[in-house]
């Protein structure tokens, strides 16, 4: 039972780690396309992953950004 319990755990976090990753990806590229600011300048993956813990959409956090009202 335990070797089932730690190969859930290890599958979840994969699946939301490469989740955060993707909406990272996202943004990145929406801020890249619309106004050329890069992501890694103007934020850190700590304050990403609290918009990414609420459930914003990648977009309204890239908008959020270049419209500097984060």
């Amino acid at each position: 039972m335990k070797f089932l319990n730690k190969t859930q755990t290890t599958a979840l976090y994969y699946l939301f780690h490469t989740g955060f990753q993707t909406f990272k990806e996202r943004i990145k590229d929406e801020l890249n396309a619309t106004s050329g600011i890069n992501l890694e300048d103007i934020m850190d993956d700590s304050n990403l992953y609290t918009y990414y813990q609420q459930g914003e959409s990648a977009d309204f956090v890239a908008a959020c950004i270049s419209a500097a009202s984060c």
